[in-house]
């Protein structure tokens, strides 16, 4: 395992727990002076079954949808103290982008991903990305849990 890492990727699918992973991406880049590379992918096979148009429609609508994510998350982690911030958008498998491809492209030494997302039955046919990046992935993977609040319990005072 590294001592410090210099290049981490977190992946952004705007869900809550790939939120929370982002956050805590940029407070490990913070704390490691590293760059952080901030993902989201738009998926390349879920229109499949639309016809070509409106299949194109909505990766358009979704790509422009994922640029917006990103560019808000770049200006978070600049605003949080990191210094080096690479937004990256594209249109593509994000199980084989996040595993293979971007820690390729781009010398990543770390990925961190939130895991849930998907429901049971869509996990067990398909698998979750999370899943898929912690298996094929050549470099270290970190999977970040939903944090869950704790209410505290309310008292009656006398």
């Amino acid at each position: 395992m590294a001592d410090n890492y210099q290049r981490i990727l977190v992946g952004l699918d705007g869900s809550t727990i790939a939120q929370q992973a982002f956050e805590e991406a940029v407070a490990v880049a913070k704390r490691n002076r590293a760059a952080l590379f901030i993902a989201s992918i738009v998926p390349d096979n879920e229109y499949a079954s639309v016809a070509v148009g409106a299949s194109m429609q909505m990766i358009d609508a979704e790509t422009a949808e994922a640029e917006k994510r990103v560019h808000e998350a770049t200006r978070y982690a600049e605003e949080h103290g990191v210094t080096k911030v690479v937004p990256i958008v594209r249109v593509a498998d994000p199980r084989r982008a996040l595993a293979e491809t971007l820690p390729v492209d781009y010398h990543i030494d770390l990925i961190m991903l939130g895991i849930t997302g998907k429901g049971v039955i869509q996990r067990l046919l398909v698998g979750s990305v999370a899943q898929y990046v912690s298996r094929h992935a050549t470099t270290n993977v970190m999977l970040v849990k939903q944090r869950t609040l704790q209410e505290p319990v309310a008292t009656e005072e006398k």
